[in-house]
């Protein structure tokens, strides 16, 4: 007791000193700070996996801004029990304004497939036996990331084989819906039944793309909504729909049959990949304002539509507290479209391997725009901080001698 009191009567006497008001607080000192912008994508820095994947997703959207559009709706549906719904599509309706992105999103899609499916003939891709790591170049790099089945007993190095074009970039598959607005979910007795189709896929065909192998209901008047539960009062001739499918289908077919007779070089062809990558991922994110897509908090599941599917297959962390139904949120565009970040080779024509002593001195960068790279397509600006290039790579034997 007698050290507590000395202590407040010493703190006490500072405090009402001469030396305390000749002290300025560290707010008053003129500093100039200069503020860097975290979102300027010319710092971006290589992306940091979660460091404990049992934790969910964070929310794009603030848990309050969820409670208080649910807390809205649930009034309006007070007031109004029986209501037309208005806006699209949630009504049932396409966008208008969207339709023709849909249509160049779909279009992209099919010019980067092919694309990667001929500069792999040039670019070799190598992909992990074991895990999902891929690494694009002449040889399999030595960095020890392998998670693996086995990979304590190899010190976590990666055991290599040829990588395909669908190893690049990843895209999730989700249920296909015929009537989002009806019939908005799959039921876990539906799951073998239901197709499974890419999600960019799905959301182009939800926005106003007609395939003829993946029908959709389109409509003409909204639907109705009658105490939270959607109604349709519409009768759709379904001849009309067949004959619009297959005419939309016949042109995107032609289109894709001009595109392929032109011979491109390898440089040519690694650019049109890339801007064909790049539209496609600022249309999906144009899709995305208007169109819902899901994920689950947990694991990598996704869905398009209104609402999240009801099949029970998550084996995430707590999924026995679920019944293996998964965690629905809002998702995001790594969601829709993986980047899948590799390793950035400097220089392909080395034919140095990456050396596990360096890897805090390499680059990142998303595997599409890697590929293309390496077949010759300029470096974009938003990636060339990711990748490092001012970074200068020490020898073996002077990694030691880096601060």
């Amino acid at each position: 007791m007698q050290r507590r009191k000395l202590v407040q009567i010493s703190v006490f006497v500072i405090r009402k000193s001469h030396f305390s008001s000749s002290i300025k607080p560290l707010t008053n000192l003129d500093v100039d700070v200069s503020v860097v912008d975290e979102d300027d994508p010319l710092y971006t820095d290589v992306p940091k996996p979660r460091k404990d994947k049992s934790e969910r997703k964070p929310y794009p959207t603030p848990m309050k801004e969820l409670i208080r559009r649910a807390k809205e709706e649930k009034q309006l549906r007070k007031l109004q029990p029986c209501r037309v719904l208005e806006d699209p599509p949630d009504n049932g309706l396409l966008v208008p304004d969207l339709v023709d992105v849909a249509h160049s999103v779909h279009r992209c899609r099919n010019s980067l497939l092919s694309g990667l499916s001929k500069i792999i003939h040039h670019v070799p891709v190598h992909r992990c036996r074991l895990c999902s790591e891929v690494h694009i170049g002449k040889e399999g790099h030595e960095i020890r990331t392998c998670t693996g089945p086995g990979s304590g007993s190899r010190s976590a190095t990666h055991v290599w084989k040829r990588g395909r074009a669908s190893d690049v970039v990843l895209f999730p598959k989700c249920f296909h819906l015929y009537d989002r607005a009806v019939k908005p979910r799959v039921i876990h007795d539906e799951r073998f039944t239901v197709p499974k189709i890419s999600a960019v896929l799905e959301l182009c065909i939800q926005a106003g793309v007609d395939l003829e192998k993946f029908p959709s209901k389109r409509r003409s008047k909204p639907v109705y909504s009658i105490e939270g539960r959607i109604v349709d009062f519409e009768d759709v001739d379904g001849e009309n729909i067949e004959i619009a499918v297959t005419s939309t289908t016949t042109l995107l077919q032609e289109d894709d049959c001009c595109k392929e007779e032109k011979k491109k070089s390898l440089k040519e062809l690694s650019i049109e990949t890339m801007e064909s990558w790049f539209e496609m991922v600022s249309g999906v994110r144009k899709l995305m304002e208007r169109y819902k897509v899901w994920t689950c908090g947990y694991c990598p599941e996704i869905q398009v539509g209104p609402k999240g599917h009801k099949v029970r297959m998550c084996k995430a962390t707590k999924h026995q507290m679920r019944d293996g139904m998964h965690a629905w949120q809002e998702a995001t565009i790594d969601d829709v479209v993986g980047p899948n970040y590799v390793w950035h080779v400097r220089d392909p024509t080395d034919g140095s391997v990456l050396d596990n002593s360096l890897k805090r001195f390499y680059g990142k960068a998303p595997a599409v725009v890697e590929m293309c790279v390496q077949g010759g397509a300029p470096i974009p600006d938003q990636y060339k901080s990711m990748m490092r290039l001012d970074v200068v790579y020490p020898q073996r034997d002077e990694v030691d001698l880096v601060a």
